[in-house]
């Protein structure tokens, strides 16, 4: 039997590594921790639709590369790295995705690997009362449009009869294709109405006064808001037989741009032929594409006696025969 003398570490040596271990341990869960975050964090805090597509034979780092390109995800490499932890790596499919920004990193790396495409058909909703400019916004968010200004150029002329509704559109159908459907229901939903351009004008002012603010709106909400539609338009009707100035807030926010319930004394006093504090008679052309019901109302007006009215915080509209009415209305319910 030998007698071996087995040297004993030293206890700097022994302290240096146990330094080292325990810093590399805590650089590893900082990583972690910092990827797992980045992981589970969109992009975007706002929501905003991205239609991509992945084509066959595209690898993980392509795939991650168009991501980042679209601002779906901010770094490509974490979305890399996450689909091999994943085993994702040979499981990403190949065709159309309808993706969103406020998408996690986990959540689009779900959607690709399961292969949730979207239909050859996109859907687009168009609100009531939008602009041709929101419409226009809207659609180069969800990139069916390049720019607003091209949308805007093959919708001149047609402000006012874009009616409002959700639409189909096929992979390869553009902006052009959306409002020649826009138009046609237009004309299918008014074929039974008595139309000119006036009514449509004061249909577009009725369809941004009247409304409410709230996320949800009741069947009674819905009932009280197109009676008040109608006593909207009679209050307009009575003021243009008057002679007297409609005093649209609406038509003073189409210049602005603005979506003020009370516009300001300043911008009351902008110079412009939509503002109808001070020109008479109606704007030259309408202020947004108003919706049937606001139609309707310009179309059958209540009969009534009222040539004022405004709106509560709530946008509950309240109505005066004379200005000392009014007067007293907007101590109620605006002081």
């Amino acid at each position: 039997m030998q007698d071996y003398q087995i040297e004993q570490p030293k206890k700097g040596k022994l302290k240096i590594l146990s330094l080292s271990l325990a810093l590399a341990a805590v650089l590893a869960l900082s990583f972690f921790i910092y990827f797992f975050t980045k992981v589970n964090q969109a992009s975007s805090t706002v929501s905003a639709p991205v239609n991509m597509t992945i084509k066959k034979g595209s690898s993980t780092r392509m795939v991650a590369t168009l991501l980042q390109e679209n601002k779906i995800i901010s770094h490509s490499w974490i979305f890399i790295f996450y689909m091999r932890l994943q085993g994702g790596v040979n499981k990403i499919q190949a065709g159309d995705y309808l993706l969103d920004r406020k998408m996690s990193i986990a959540e689009v790396a779900e959607i690709v690997t399961a292969g949730k495409v979207v239909s050859n058909e996109l859907k687009v909703t168009i609100i009531e009362g939008w602009t041709n400019k929101q419409i226009a916004d809207y659609l180069m968010a969800r990139q069916i449009m390049p720019s607003t200004a091209e949308f805007l150029k093959l919708a001149d002329g047609h402000e006012g009869y874009l009616f409002p509704d959700t639409y189909k559109l096929g992979k390869e159908e553009n902006a052009d294709a959306l409002i020649k459907k826009m138009l046609a229901n237009f004309e299918k939903v008014t074929k039974d109405l008595q139309l000119d351009k006036d009514k449509i004008i004061l249909a577009s002012i009725i369809e941004k006064e009247v409304g409410r603010n709230k996320d949800k709106v009741t069947k009674d909400d819905l009932a009280l808001m197109q009676n008040e539609r109608s006593l909207v338009a009679s209050v307009f009707y009575n003021r243009l037989k008057a002679g007297m100035p409609l005093q649209s807030d609406a038509t003073v926010n189409y210049i602005t741009g603005k979506t003020d319930r009370q516009v300001s004394l300043e911008d009351a006093k902008i110079k412009s032929a939509y503002n109808t504090y001070l020109v008479k008679g109606l704007p030259p052309g309408p202020i947004g594409n108003p919706g049937i019901n606001s139609i309707k109302a310009a179309v059958f007006p209540a009969e009534s006696d009222y040539l004022y009215f405004l709106n509560d915080a709530s946008g509950t509209a309240y109505f005066a025969k004379t200005i000392e009415e009014h007067n007293q209305n907007r101590a109620k319910y605006l002081d």
